[in-house]
């Protein structure tokens, strides 16, 4: 059974802004750089937040949380709205949310440096075919993740 999530805490363009601040900070811990947030690509990345929140007939595209945080994972990833940095993007943004709005979030240092990037990698590997399969295997890694009111 799939729980509706209420009061929803989403991310912003702002948020976004603050976690590439962050990352760049932490540039040292990385082989590569990720790029100034204003050299993304000019409206994936609110395409991808207004996705999140979708309706559609009435109906929320992503009911429960962990819908919405697989998806939001896969689409940072898979969209690539940020010339480089999209998986660790992905991983810190899909983590913030997930403290927002989970009752309880049960990611350690190593599940957020092991775990969470093997997801961000396979992710990145998958077949545009296998969305449907991609996501519901998301969902189903974050729901571990979480404990939800």
């Amino acid at each position: 059974m799939t729980r509706k999530a209420v009061n929803v805490e989403y991310l912003t363009v702002t948020d976004f802004e603050l976690i590439v601040a962050d990352l760049i900070a932490l540039r040292e811990v990385f082989t590569e750089d990720i790029p100034p947030f204003q050299t993304r690509y000019p409206g994936k990345l609110e395409g991808i937040l207004e996705q999140v929140r979708g309706i559609y007939f009435g109906r929320e595209l992503y009911p429960s949380l962990a819908e919405k945080a697989a998806y939001l994972f896969y689409a940072l990833i898979k969209n690539h709205p940020f010339l480089n940095g999209n998986k660790r993007i992905g991983v810190v943004a899909l983590y913030d949310f997930l403290k927002r709005n989970a009752t309880e979030v049960y990611i350690d240092e190593a599940t957020l440096f092991s775990d969470l990037f093997k997801m961000a990698i396979s992710t990145s590997e998958s077949d545009a075919d296998d969305y449907p399969k991609v996501l519901k295997r998301l969902r189903r890694q974050i729901g571990k993740l979480i404990l939800t009111a």
